[in-house]
């Protein structure tokens, strides 16, 4: 009797340890698809291209895009972007990742930017940034006056010497289709990404 009872209870335990081991194997493959499903969907590797975002990002170093962050929410000021350049009807070359480029979002759409004596104005009022930057000197065709459109984006180059950037006539228009993500983060070495402090190394931020 007690000899039954003993197999029978080894018997449920087996069965217990079985479906502990069942439910830890799908619980791992549920783990890896939806990590796989956010890298694949939600996130993007991308390499920056030239030195227009010096010392905030360096040529050819790697950063992680969030593709999900514009979604909901419109793009902020101040916020480093990833975005595809704009292709005319004309164009019929295909956009790849080559092509992305990354620059700060300066002005919105709907606002008047323009730049004199070295400083940023928008809708007439002088930007205060977050980060220091170099003195720009010059304003390219922001000298006069820049209506953003309704879907319009005003970018600028953290190396603030750099004209390649929304100052440029031949720079591309930044629209919100064309915006792929924020970047957030760089791989090596791995930290947030933020801007240019006062002594011009990197400093953490959103």
């Amino acid at each position: 009797m007690n000899l039954r009872f003993e197999e029978e209870s080894k018997k449920e335990r087996r069965i217990q340890i079985l479906r502990e081991i069942i439910w830890f194997f799908i619980a791992a493959v549920i783990v890896i698809v939806a990590a796989w499903l956010i890298v694949r969907f939600a996130m993007k590797k991308v390499s920056m291209i030239g030195s227009s975002m010096e010392p905030t990002l360096f040529n050819g170093e790697d950063v992680i895009v969030n593709k999900t962050s514009y979604i909901l929410l419109s793009p902020r000021r101040g916020s480093v972007i990833a975005f595809y350049p704009e292709q005319d009807e004309e164009q019929t070359e295909e956009i790849n990742d080559s092509s992305i480029l990354i620059r700060r979002i300066v002005g919105l759409p709907g606002e008047t930017i323009q730049i004199r004596d070295g400083k940023i104005y928008v809708d007439g009022k002088i930007l205060e940034e977050d980060y220091h930057f170099e003195e720009i000197i010059a304003a390219g065709r922001a000298n006069d006056e820049i209506r953003l459109e309704n879907d319009e984006y005003f970018v600028l180059s953290d190396k603030r010497m750099d004209q390649d950037d929304s100052r440029n006539t031949t720079f591309t228009r930044v629209r919100k289709n064309n915006i792929i993500g924020k970047v957030i983060l760089t791989l090596n070495p791995f930290s947030m990404v933020g801007g240019p402090n006062a002594t011009g190394a990197a400093a953490g931020g959103t």
